[in-house]
């Protein structure tokens, strides 16, 4: 049976000391409890630095846990926290009773553990027990972090999850507000980006320098033939533009190259839908079998012609009536009459604006109130463009035009991070009429804006994937770090998709959408910028 080192010790001492040769059992007795005490010293030093680090282990962790908690939380409910976590994560025998204390400050929260270990041989000396202190300080609060929410407002979006998204996103920002309340004035700043098909970047911006109402060659052959500006058009018809604008031809689609008009591709134009070809009468229709589209047939067609025809002849603002070969029989300067009202189905308000129903987006702003307003102001319309959705997004976080809000990339403690949320897959529907699509953020697929001028469904849905791919991987070599946020489908995320999330664990796939406020909870705490400062 092995002896315990201390037993061991007892044991050759006694038979050393009862030695009756010579002078050794003097001379050792001299000598063996100097020998024990300094063998005794390293052995409980051992043991104390082993405690020590366990304990500073367990209050490195503790002290990140209860970081993520409000910066107002009370000192008494911060200890009882911290106890209980330090208890749960520490499993060290030869540890006494710890003394915690937590001292909140600004911007940071420090904590400090002090115990003992009690001693073994090195009592001989009269010593005790060893002394463990531990201490631990936290970054509390944000650093200075500037967020895009960039969310899905389409029409799948409508009823329960719109409204659980509007009350999940106002409790993100309360929850980021309430981490950055030991911060700067400044440390939090909010965008957001609601998105459909479009986005709606506000009418104000209607006489901006990087707006322009005829759409540059870049963009693909127009849909006005002959080319007339979009801003006369909206006039012709006594109609104001709403805000939404066109997806930018490739590549300017999916960076954030600040528009110029030394570059014409790098301008935006307004979102304008076009009146298509109505009923009629049966003989006027004859040769445009399913061209009828009510959402977007606001204007009393005369006779028959093209589509071409009809939008330069409408929106010029010159002719009201056509003879059978579409060409215009007489001239008017009345403004032609808009349907009004809005279709049933769709929700869209007839006329260019059709689709355009979307919030307005918010630039960066200190003001949590103004963002939690924009978020309950929210209401769903259209089909999925993520990759639009994305670029407006990158254009509130880039120092570069249009907005020019965002701070410089590599400002030191700053962080750009977007929120992406979304119900679908990208969408651009084939449907068999003349132009092979619906009208929408990237214009008719004839116009090639994702690289192709037709192609099933399936085929333009990854046409747009692609793009979202490429866009998000632009935003991460300029370190935006993007979590992304698939709520209520089933089935596997499409690679594109998940793979736009910064990290794995930054991607949420929510099959329900009653389980959004955990997602959103998470990836407040990990916005959180919680890190050990020493």
């Amino acid at each position: 049976m092995r002896l315990s080192f201390s037993k061991f010790v007892g044991a050759r001492m006694r038979g050393l000391l009862g030695d009756q040769r010579g002078a050794i059992a003097p001379m050792f007795a001299v000598t063996l409890i100097p020998m024990l005490v300094v063998a005794g010293v390293g052995v409980d030093i051992a043991r104390g630095m082993s405690s020590k680090n366990n304990l500073q282990d367990a209050l490195d962790a503790t002290a990140l846990a209860i970081a993520h908690m409000p910066p107002n939380t009370p000192v008494a409910t911060l200890k009882t926290k911290a106890q209980a976590w330090l208890t749960a994560n520490l499993t060290d025998a030869n540890l006494g009773t710890i003394d915690l204390t937590v001292t909140p400050g600004t911007g940071q929260l420090a904590l400090s553990a002090t115990s003992s270990v009690k001693a073994t041989l090195t009592g001989l000396a009269g010593v005790t027990s060893i002394p463990v202190k531990a201490s631990s300080t936290v970054k509390w609060g944000l650093s200075h972090v500037e967020i895009a929410l960039v969310l899905d407002n389409t029409g799948s979006m409508k009823g329960t999850k719109l409204t659980t998204l509007i009350s999940a996103a106002q409790s993100l920002v309360d929850t980021l507000q309430a981490s950055s309340q030991n911060s700067e004035p400044d440390a939090l700043k909010l965008a957001v980006v609601p998105f459909s098909m479009t986005v709606n970047i506000g009418s104000g911006y209607q006489n901006a320098a990087w707006m322009t109402g005829t759409a540059p060659s870049q963009y693909g052959t127009d849909i006005f033939n002959p080319v007339i500006s979009r801003w006369s058009a909206f006039t012709s018809l006594g109609k104001s533009w709403a805000g939404c604008v066109e997806s930018r031809p490739q590549p300017y689609d999916v960076q954030e190259t600040a528009p110029s008009s030394g570059t014409p591709g790098s301008l935006f134009i307004p979102y304008f839908a076009p009146d298509e070809p109505g009923v009629g009468t049966s003989s006027s229709n004859t040769g445009y079998p399913n061209d009828y589209i009510p959402d977007i047939n606001y204007v009393d067609d005369s006779s028959r012609f093209s589509e071409r025809q009809l939008d330069s002849k409408k929106y010029s603002n010159k002719c009201t009536k056509y003879n059978s070969n579409g060409t215009c029989k007489t001239y008017a300067a009345t403004t032609p009459t808009v349907r009004s009202g809005t279709n049933s189905s769709t929700g869209y308000v007839y006329g260019p604006n059709a689709g355009c129903s979307l919030t307005p987006l918010l630039r960066l702003t200190t003001d949590v109130a103004t963002v939690k307003a924009k978020l309950g102001q929210m209401q769903a319309i259209g089909d999925t463009n993520i990759p639009m959705g994305l670029a407006w997004g990158w254009h509130t976080l880039t120092p570069l035009a249009p907005f020019a809000d965002g701070t410089p990339y590599g400002t030191t403690g700053v962080k750009k991070i977007i929120v992406l949320l979304t119900d679908g897959d990208n969408t651009m529907t084939s449907i068999n009429n003349h132009n092979s699509s619906y009208y929408s953020g990237l214009s008719y697929i004839g116009q090639g804006r994702l690289g192709i001028t037709s192609g099933s469904s399936s085929t333009r849905t990854a046409a747009m994937d692609a793009r979202m791919t490429l866009i998000c991987s632009n935003m991460k070599q300029k370190d935006i770090v993007i979590y992304a946020v698939r709520i209520d489908v089933s089935g596997t995320a499409p690679a594109s998709l998940s793979g736009c999330a910064s990290k794995p664990e930054y991607f949420y796939d929510v099959p329900d959408v009653g389980g959004l406020s955990a997602a959103f909870d998470a990836i407040a705490g990990q916005i959180g910028d919680l890190r050990i400062a020493q």
